[in-house]
């Protein structure tokens, strides 16, 4: 990347020793002797010149601007300094490698034919591990005066490749073929992100502004993600008014399908649509919180689909097996803020519309159902106490024709345990379905979260707990918490297992996790984290063991 003049200018003088014309050192107008209070300078960015031990006013060495490479101090590739001889182009080039292990238990079914001894027993060795390589670059050219006034256009591109190895214990797991064996490695490129913004104009003397984007991008639709985070493609209208208290989106999505075993996009129409809109107010009800409302459709109408690893996803491998056609509304209130040094999260989410033909209740279905979340903490210095609860309300008769099962459209819930909880990062199958999906609390019966419908005939849950979020250093935090977890109602899986009296406790799960930065930036940062499940009576029936679910995770992070 060629450098702008001037910072080439800027460098040159560096070297040189000789320091740049300071504009109060230039104090005689060009024409007689009186001395001038201002004077022009050939760039702002590096205003107001050097001072004469080669420092200028930003604390930074002039010739460190030189090494583009160097992400610790500004140079032309990360943004902060303008391009192509410009005051207002910019270019700013990231890149990120990830590596991650996991090794973990979960309820396996038992490989029944193939190659290897056979079992008699449905479910089989549950102990699986998974290696994920990813590498990301993010190439971002915007026009802005880099101040208070957001960027006047921008072209966001990020390329994405990975490689998941996955390893199991039982044949048919990574494949609905038993002589694909027990291993699989997938190398997976996609176009994560593709995006084009546009800054529409500003409202207000107070920078208050309306903005559009398009392309392949990424949303999250309130603070926690509880009913709709992803990177898809759509496009939105967001801005702000009245000084910044106000904030709105609106946000439709023609939803791609995502690559099974990467969950990258794919350049292939999903069938499903998105629409989102919402509302944040600042300071309300109380100062220091932020209140949202918002409103969520979807609209998928998929029809029958096999995942990258030949098994159904759409329509539900269960009871008829029929194509349907899910169209549902969210209305919902959401907050987030402090109250003194009381820190509070909060969410009420009511969900309505139609199932065409639900696959566990065989009929066309109503669907009414709600989800609230509350998150409470507070700070001791170092040190946060936390407690959260969340209610997902369960179907108490799957043949009535009313759905009342929460599910979300595509959640990823930073909440309770996040993805240290094994309850809500592990995808625990169930004959057909999975009882959770990665990344959703929600024990929804879905094929698949990416690729499946959402099904709101449902157990539901009930979910309580505590944690402590530690500042160790300013390099290392730490959480260790605990969460206790209840179907809300069991009708629905003791229909769909034909096993009479399933007890709704799930059981009790631990986790904690670190995140360690060694140079206090976010350019290298490592992660462990572990929890565990130990199965309460309802589980323990379902799955016909007592063993304690596990996973552990480690993950390393490169940023430029």
């Amino acid at each position: 990347m060629q450098q702008a003049p001037h910072v080439e200018q800027a460098v040159a003088a560096a070297n040189d020793d000789k320091p740049i014309e300071h504009s109060q050192e230039k104090q005689t107008a060009q024409s007689g002797d009186e001395p001038r209070d201002f004077e022009p300078i050939f760039s702002r960015w590096l205003a107001p010149g050097y001072t004469p031990d080669g420092i200028d006013l930003r604390g930074y060495e002039i010739n460190e601007i030189a090494h583009p490479w160097n992400p610790y101090h500004q140079n032309v590739l990360k943004g902060d300094f303008p391009i192509l001889g410009t005051e207002d182009l910019f270019f700013n080039l990231s890149g990120t490698f990830k590596q991650s292990a996991e090794f973990k238990r979960v309820p396996t079914s038992s490989g029944n034919t193939g190659p290897g001894p056979v079992s008699s027993e449905f479910f089989g060795n549950p102990n699986q591990r998974v290696f994920v390589t990813q590498i990301s670059t993010t190439f971002d050219l915007f026009e802005a005066p880099q101040a208070f006034e957001p960027v006047k256009w921008r072209v966001k591109i990020t390329p994405v490749f990975q490689r998941t190895e996955v390893d199991v214990n039982e044949v048919g797991v990574i494949n609905v073929d038993p002589s694909k064996g027990k291993k699989r490695v997938d190398n997976d490129f996609a176009l994560q992100e593709a995006l084009i913004e546009y800054h529409v104009g500003n409202l207000s003397p107070y920078y208050d502004f309306i903005s559009i984007e398009a392309g392949i991008l990424p949303f999250r639709s309130d603070f926690r993600g509880f009913i709709f985070d992803d990177t898809n493609l759509g496009a939105r209208v967001s801005g702000n008014w009245d000084r910044n208290k106000w904030q709105y989106n609106v946000a439709f999505f023609d939803m791609l399908n995502k690559d099974t075993n990467s969950g990258l996009n794919e350049f292939e129409e999903r069938q499903q649509q998105v629409i989102v809109a919402n509302v944040y107010r600042q300071d309300f009800p109380f100062e220091g919180h932020t209140t949202e409302l918002s409103f969520h459709y979807n609209n998928d109408h998929r029809d029958v689909h096999f995942d990258d690893n030949g098994g159904l996803v759409t329509p539900a491998p269960i009871g008829q097996a029929r194509v349907n056609h899910v169209e549902s509304y969210y209305f919902g209130v959401a907050g987030e803020g402090h109250f003194g040094k009381v820190n509070v999260t909060e969410a009420f989410y009511h969900a309505a519309g139609r199932d065409s033909q639900n696959p566990i209740a065989g009929r066309e279905v109503d669907i009414n159902a709600n989800l609230a979340a509350l998150e409470v903490s507070y700070d001791f210095d170092w040190m946060r106490v936390r407690g959260f609860g969340m209610f997902a309300s369960g179907d108490d008769d799957p043949r009535d024709g009313h759905a009342g099962g929460f599910d979300a459209i595509l959640d990823a819930p930073n909440f309770a345990g996040g993805q240290q909880s094994y309850f809500n990062s592990q995808a625990i199958r169930l004959l057909g379905v999975n009882l959770t999906n990665p990344g959703s609390h929600l024990p929804d019966l879905q094929s698949s979260q990416t690729e499946g419908h959402s099904n709101f005939v449902n157990p539901g849950l009930w979910l309580f707990g505590g944690a402590f979020d530690f500042d160790l250093t300013p390099k290392w935090r730490a959480q260790i918490g605990a969460s206790y977890l209840h179907f809300a109602q069991t009708d629905v899986l003791e229909t769909y297992l034909q096993l009479p009296d399933v007890d709704s406790e799930i059981g009790t799960e631990v986790f904690l996790g670190t995140q360690y930065r060694p140079l206090l930036t976010n350019n290298i940062i490592m992660f462990l984290g572990a929890s565990a499940l130990f199965p309460g009576d309802g589980l323990q029936r379902i799955y016909q063991s007592g063993d304690t679910l596990y996973f552990a995770s480690v993950n390393l992070l490169f940023t430029f």
